[in-house]
């Protein structure tokens, strides 16, 4: 399933107009639509309903739907909140029903109707929002945010921004939405989504394939597609079969960092994880992860691994099939030289994760350096470090900071959050949906950096891995949560439930 952009959206538009419909046709096809489901579960005869309408294309969208629940036998009300110099397209549908509907202007009578109305319906900005509302509209959304009436929203509630689900404070709060074409990202961000209610997409006539061929659609991560990703496995199969990861990881001040990520690794299928590690930690790591094998590698003065350690790796890197590198590592010189020498010299596919991104965020065109496919996982504060955006930026322009980004030095990228999104150099991304607060702890980066490299190691395609691994991540939190609370949530215990969510697979 897809989500669209307010600018793919319009394109989208636009090219089914090419096709031959108009944009008066997808109106009446969204109010149409929005009234056919609506009255699957709600008979509009005799009910009192409040239309609150913007002068844009919304509004027009509301209009339409005002026309309809009129003709079923409604008591409909519309108000236009942002005055009455209406769109073009809002105007001709403003005509259809100006002599057979109350419209209200005056913002006593707007709340007196808000107070008896059964059915409320949000038309006012649609995708169009951004910044904050007016205070006229915060007073109202506050009054029907509290109604008892059924509340609907079409396409997107007022106060959310379709692209980034910023969300006022105020916005409307609707128990459904009506969104037309096809989900847009506010309907999916954790911000935003409580205020969209049950969302169901009306087709307005424009052909899935006409969203198959425009930029700036975001696939929604579906169990299907981390189906189809999962490496298989083999009834004849050996340890060999299914790849070695090395993973360089930890510090002897961050041992933690380095268990989680091998175990997961381990949890997700690899045949054989290889850890290389400070030799001060091999005998710790082996009773936590005794599945795994170790290198021991030698220590510099700030604990972690030092730069003397890359003979060894030289000679362990052409047994692996993917590396891992950065969980817990430390940034200092010693791992800045650790990083630099793995993207020159390795040729298999590098996840460089944590500490491997500090330490690359001060030498970004290393990148340009790779021999093999790189994949990095930076979570909100360290793509600030690798791109030079602040905080505000990356969040508002997720998609196209996490795109151009991944075009640009040829990587795939995996921008955690509450949703993260998935970059591949060519353009595609992906959004997940799953995950909750609990991993909003120290080390669920590392567990997640441990089953991508796993996937890889098995033979995954970059994009796939990150996309199986950001999947069974999120399910196994909302597993574990069931039982262990968002509050006691731990990585580890995301670890443990990993074969819970490849079986739900």
């Amino acid at each position: 399933m897809k989500t669209v952009t307010s600018f793919s959206m319009k394109i989208a538009e636009g090219i089914a107009v090419e096709k031959g419909s108009s944009y008066l046709d997808l109106m009446e096809a969204a109010g149409k639509g929005a009234f056919l489901a609506l009255c699957a579960s709600f008979d509009p005869a005799g009910k009192k309903v409040l239309i609150l309408c913007g002068k844009g294309n919304n509004g027009g969208d509301g209009l339409v739907l005002a026309r309809y629940l009129k003709e079923a036998g409604a008591n409909v009300s519309v108000a236009f909140l942002l005055g009455d110099s209406l769109s073009p397209l809002s105007r001709s549908n403003f005509y259809l029903i100006e002599k057979s509907v109350p419209f209200l202007s005056e913002k006593e009578e707007i709340k007196k109707v808000l107070a008896s109305a059964e059915l409320i319906v949000d038309a006012v900005f649609g995708t169009g929002f951004s910044g904050e509302l007016p205070k006229n509209c915060k007073e109202l959304f506050s009054i029907a945010n509290q109604s008892n009436a059924l509340k609907i929203a079409l396409d997107i509630p007022s106060g959310i921004n379709s692209d980034n689900g910023f969300t006022d404070k105020d916005a409307f709060c609707a128990n459904r939405t009506y969104t037309f074409g096809a989900k847009k990202p506010c309907h999916v961000f954790k911000e935003s989504a409580p205020f969209c209610g049950v969302v169901e997409v009306i087709d307005i006539g424009i052909s899935p394939s006409v969203f198959e061929s425009i930029s700036g659609t975001v696939d929604l991560i579906t169990k299907e597609q981390a189906q189809s990703a999962i490496p298989k496995r083999f009834p004849t199969s050996h340890k060999g079969s299914y790849g070695t990861l090395l993973a360089l990881c930890g510090a002897l001040s961050m041992p933690g960092a380095a268990m989680m990520s091998v175990a997961s690794a381990l949890r997700c299928g690899a045949g054989l994880v290889k850890a290389g590690v400070v030799s001060g930690l091999v005998s710790l790591l082996a009773v936590k992860t005794p599945e795994a094998v170790f290198l021991p590698l030698p220590t510099s003065k700030n604990g972690s691994i030092s730069e003397n350690a890359l003979p060894f790796l030289r000679d362990a890197m052409p047994s692996a099939t993917a590396i891992l590198v950065g969980c817990g590592i430390g940034v200092n010189g010693d791992t800045e030289a650790l990083v630099h020498f793995l993207i020159q010299n390795s040729t298999v596919p590098l996840v460089i994760d944590a500490d491997g991104l500090n330490c690359l965020s001060k030498h970004i065109s290393w990148l340009k350096e790779k021999k093999a496919p790189i994949l990095l996982t930076p979570h909100m504060k360290e793509m600030s470090r690798l791109c030079g955006y602040d905080l505000e930026t990356i969040r508002s322009r997720r998609f196209d900071v996490a795109s151009r980004f991944a075009a640009e030095y040829d990587v795939t990228l995996v921008l955690k959050d509450s949703n993260t999104v998935i970059a591949s150099p060519d353009g595609k991304l992906s959004l997940s949906v799953l995950g909750n607060s609990g991993l909003s702890k120290g080390g669920s980066g590392d567990v997640l950096a441990g089953m991508i490299a796993s996937f890889l190691a098995q033979g995954a395609l970059p994009y796939s891995a990150a996309l199986t691994g950001v999947y069974l991540h999120g399910a196994a939190a909302d597993i574990a949560a069931k039982t262990l609370t968002e509050y006691s949530l731990l990585p580890s215990d995301v670890i443990e439930t990993i074969p819970f969510a490849i079986a739900s697979l």
